[in-house]
């Protein structure tokens, strides 16, 4: 396969195939991968000839190229089938909004980090210290009388300084992807 024209936010370079296919695999994962090979190899095809071409659930397809729709990185032209009477979805995938899409997903991620960050920095935390079971803030602590709602434990104050500078770390890299 050729390299790819991928573009977004003024930017414009040439892509490996293999790692289109790379980013669309951390995107939607292992299925989205495989539909958008598929699609990268054969445009235009419809769903059902995905899943017979893949050996995959039809319902599995479509919920996969939802996926990719809702990403931008794929695109569909309805046709009618007289013969069956009914609506056909031909498929391409559209390698060029990779870029814009990561961007979007990874300026979601630095968000979420962001609203932990508050939150472990603007409450007191309480937990139990096992992995299996969740923090709470001082007013779910109270409710439950310090004792954890999962294992029964003792509640303790977490210290939360470990938690902060790793997720600081993490918005500090993120942020140096999006320049």
């Amino acid at each position: 396969m050729q390299q790819l024209l991928v573009g977004g936010h003024g930017m414009v370079f040439y892509i490996e195939p293999e790692d289109a296919l790379k980013l669309i695999e951390v995107l939607g994962g292992e299925e989205a991968r495989r539909v958008a090979a598929l699609l990268m190899e054969n445009p235009e095809v419809s769903d059902m000839e995905i899943a017979e071409m893949l050996q995959m659930d039809i319902k599995q397809v479509r919920k996969v190229l939802h996926r990719l729709l809702e990403l931008s990185l794929v695109t569909y032209v309805v046709s009618y089938d007289k013969e069956n009477a009914r609506r056909v979805f031909r498929w391409r995938i559209h390698t060029d909004q990779l870029v814009s899409s990561v961007r979007g997903q990874v300026v979601r991620i630095v968000e979420r980090l962001k609203m932990i960050k508050d939150f472990y920095s603007q409450n007191q935390v309480y937990w139990c210290g096992k992995s299996t079971c969740r923090k709470l803030d001082f007013s779910s602590a109270v409710d439950h009388f310090f004792k954890c709602p999962t294992c029964g434990g003792q509640l303790e104050p977490f210290d939360p300084r470990e938690l902060l500078e790793a997720v600081d770390e993490k918005i500090e890299q993120l942020q140096r992807f999006l320049r």
